[in-house]
């Protein structure tokens, strides 16, 4: 399978300051590429939480949010085992982990430990005279700790640093205590303790390679379970020269914990996997170096893939590894079907910048064929399968099947799997019935919208226990809003839309702490339908929205995705009938809305505030720029339609100042967008899609950047005017539409641009009106290079 290779698109970012009101936006923003990237397939199998970081992602490794580290806590269970089962698990966690070592040493001093830990049961144990000497030792691993002697928290490891030791007299003081402790400790269990902490410490104050290796050898090669033994290895592994047998140890301790899991990951050496294997005693170590390798592979891998499960056929390594190549096959197809970029994770080489389209269909040519041979292959084994393995292949088979559209094939596989899989198979089955409906039922039928309804309920009542799935969520959301615009269902994709949308920001941000839209940002609740729906789709929203009896599909996709007031909706119902021409439609809609809801709603008041019959380009003309015009847009509106009637060269010079002001370059650009563009993409297009000048450009005929209604009411004044005043002015503004409209796509660095060439207007303007008032008024020195 060759590589697949995507060419790296680079877009200058528009400054689309008023759709958003966040600061960081102002700096430049983008999604990232892991933020946009769909992935639906979350199923695992039990026990596999610490392998999530390495998930296909576009990152180096996924984020998941840490609960209780399971290490920790094996730890916690040890110290439980020896001092009795009386002793809360918890208690010991809140002790050992949660507690820093100066409020611990402070306590312990003022001999009050019991009064600041209150009824908490280890303490309680610890403060007994028959665990004298396991006091001692916790005492003295918190010395350890207060006088950063180790790691963030004694008898852990968070990430290996040089020079972490100093070599004050009172660190060589603490040192020297603890090695007396070991070689007086007649108890088992604190001997290894106080092993592992002079371990640590001779490895991090550049203890040589075979000290390290005496003390793991004596100490930690027992088969006692401690979870010591697996840290012990990792620092004995990483003392050790040889790079090939470092992997190898690295790859023990890779199963013997999950501490350990990400910093193996951080220091194995996948470039010399074939001197790591001849280390290996026999397949499951074999299968474990081979995982570890592919476990860093953002390419197909079917190949390791397949030796892999020779060596260990019903390892959840393998299970893994093969939700992680269903993952990259969403991303390959899914996110850019759904979305408006290029996977998550690309191979950038110079030969495809030519032509990215071509690029995407012969990479989109590749991606079916390896999901097809994947699933081929997933067939294959799969009666080779029990328990929790079967119903795990039987998911991943189905969810190949629906990316390919096989949906009755998909529905066979998902129908096998069993009524006690665990629950993120559950979750699995939940997401393909919901692309059963979305891909074989009428979604317009409220059976099939029920369907809908349930499957996404079951998935957000999982959700609120795995924060994880939020991503599983947008995708689904996405994937659903695409079906129900492709069947002219403009409002209920727009909500879906929204509500994909609220998923993917938690599921970039786990703890609610970077939320784009917590202040539920006027734009963000149009702007799919600004951008996306017809006048009608507005009335069908509307009439959503206001349905007092919704059904439960209907409450839910109200739910968090609508805004307060109803007439943020009827402004973009008469903002589209205005761009499209349509003057008695766009009155008649402006005029059901209260004026009160322009001056107290999103930015028309600091932008509508201009006389939109004077031009805002012959400002430099008049005394003083004013911004106390009391603009309302039904009647701006009535204003034209009757304008329009009158058919005069005055009426039509006023058409043409209306039409010239409504453009980019007018003071009353809002009437006809929510936001002035600067460039040729903005992050507004990052999150709703589309590139927003390809639209904008499009407006009421062309008028919006290149002032063509403009400049035909202004050629009419031309025909209609006896008057050289009024000729004047026509005159110089179909100059200044004709330049406004050949600088509106130029490139500012282009090397041969193409030079302006002014039409027979601004020359008459300058030499036959010379003697106007127009032309006293407007006059500019600059306006005579333009006849030259």
């Amino acid at each position: 399978m060759e590589f697949k290779i995507y060419p790296s698109i680079m877009k200058v970012f528009s400054a689309f300051l008023l759709l958003f009101s966040i600061q960081v936006f102002a700096c430049g923003w983008s999604e990232s590429a892991e933020t946009t990237r769909l992935a639906l397939f979350r199923a695992e199998r039990i026990n596999n939480v610490k392998l999530r970081p390495f998930c296909y992602s576009a990152d180096y490794y996924m984020s998941v949010k840490e609960g209780k580290n399971a290490d920790q806590i094996r730890n916690c269970k040890e110290w439980q085992a020896k001092l009795g089962s009386q002793i809360s698990v918890d208690d010991i966690y809140e002790i050992l982990y949660n507690t820093e070592s100066e409020k611990f040493e402070n306590a312990s001093k003022s001999k009050v430990l019991q009064n600041v830990f209150k009824d908490n049961s280890f303490i309680e144990a610890l403060v007994l005279p028959k665990n004298k000497l396991f006091f001692e030792y916790i005492s003295l691993a918190k010395k350890i700790e207060y006088n950063n002697l180790g790691g963030n928290k004694w008898e852990s490891w968070d990430e290996i640093q040089t020079n972490y030791y100093d070599e004050t007299p009172k660190a060589k003081a603490v040192i020297s205590n603890f090695k007396k402790k070991l070689q007086s400790t007649k108890d088992a269990f604190l001997i290894k303790r106080y092993a592992f902490l002079l371990l640590r410490y001779d490895f991090y104050n550049n203890g040589t390679s075979k000290e390290i290796e005496e003390l793991y050898q004596k100490y930690f090669t027992s088969k006692d379970n401690s979870i010591l033994n697996p840290w012990a290895m990792h620092y004995f592994a990483m003392s050790i020269e040889d790079q090939a047998l470092r992997n190898y140890y690295l790859s023990k301790v890779f199963v013997s914990c999950d501490e350990k899991a990400f910093a193996v990951m951080l220091n194995f050496d996948d470039k010399i996997i074939e001197e790591t294997l001849k280390y290996a005693k026999n397949d499951f170590e074999k299968g474990i170096i081979l995982a570890l390798k592919c476990m860093r592979n953002p390419a197909p891998a079917l190949k390791d893939l397949k030796e892999i499960q020779q060596l260990i056929p019903q390892s959840e390594y393998f299970s893994f590894l093969v939700g992680r190549e269903i993952n990259k096959l969403e991303d390959w197809i899914f996110t850019p079907k759904y979305t408006q970029g290029a996977p998550s994770v690309v191979f950038e080489t110079s030969d495809w910048y030519l032509d990215y389209e071509k690029a995407k269909k012969e990479n989109e040519i590749k991606d079916y064929a390896y999901l097809n041979e994947l699933k081929g292959y997933l067939i294959s084994i799969q009666f080779q399968a029990v328990g929790e393995q079967k119903d795990f292949y039987n998911t991943a088979i189905a969810q190949l099947c629906f990316i390919n559209d096989e949906i009755d094939l998909g529905k066979q596989y998902s129908d096998k799997i069993s009524s006690n899989a665990n629950a993120s198979i559950q979750l699995q089955k939940h997401i393909q019935l919901a692309l059963i409906a979305l891909k074989q039922g009428d979604i317009s039928d409220e059976k099939t919208k029920q369907i809908l309804f349930e499957s996404f309920i079951a998935i957000e009542d999982i959700v609120e226990n795995d924060a994880t799935l939020f991503k599983s969520m947008y995708s689904l959301y996405r994937i659903a809003s695409k079906q129900y615009f492709d069947k002219n269902d403009a409002a209920t994709a727009g909500l879906l839309f929204l509500k994909s949308e609220n998923k993917k920001t938690n599921s970039d941000n786990f703890d609610g702490y970077y939320d784009y839209y917590s202040n539920q940002y006027y734009y963000y609740y149009i702007g799919y339908f600004e951008r996306f729906a017809k006048e009608k789709d507005i009335d069908n929203l509307i009439a959503l929205i206001q349905k007092e009896d919704k059904t439960p599909f209907e409450k839910y996709i109200c739910s968090g995705t609508t805004y307060q007031d109803i007439n943020a909706y009827k402004d973009v119902k008469g903002t589209l009938a205005f761009r499209n021409n349509n003057l008695e439609l766009a009155q008649k809609t402006f005029d059901e809305i209260p004026k009160e809801f322009y001056e107290k709603t999103y930015e028309f008041k600091s932008y509508l505030n201009e006389n939109p019959f004077i031009p805002k380009v012959l400002v430099y003309g008049t005394k003083e720029r004013k911004y106390d015009y009391k603009f309302n847009k039904a009647d701006f509106v009535a204003t034209l339609i009757k304008l329009k009637k009158q058919n005069t060269a005055e009426s039509n010079l006023k058409l043409a100042h209306a039409y010239y002001n409504v453009s980019s370059v007018g003071n009353a650009w809002m009437m006809t967008t929510y936001g002035l563009s600067s460039g040729e993409y903005g992050y507004a297009d990052f999150v709703f899609g589309g590139n927003r000048v390809d639209q904008e450009v499009k407006f009421q005929n062309g008028n919006f950047y290149n002032l063509e209604m403009a400049r035909q009411y202004y050629q009419k004044v031309l025909q209609l005017a006896k008057n050289k005043e009024i000729k004047a002015m026509a005159s110089l503004m179909i100059f200044e539409c004709d330049l406004t409209k050949h600088y509106s796509f130029a490139k500012p660095y282009e090397e041969n641009p193409k030079p302006f060439i002014a039409g027979i207007e601004i020359k008459n303007f300058l030499t036959i009106y010379k003697n106007t008032k127009t032309y006293q008024q407007y006059n500019c020195p600059m306006l005579e290079q333009f006849i030259k």
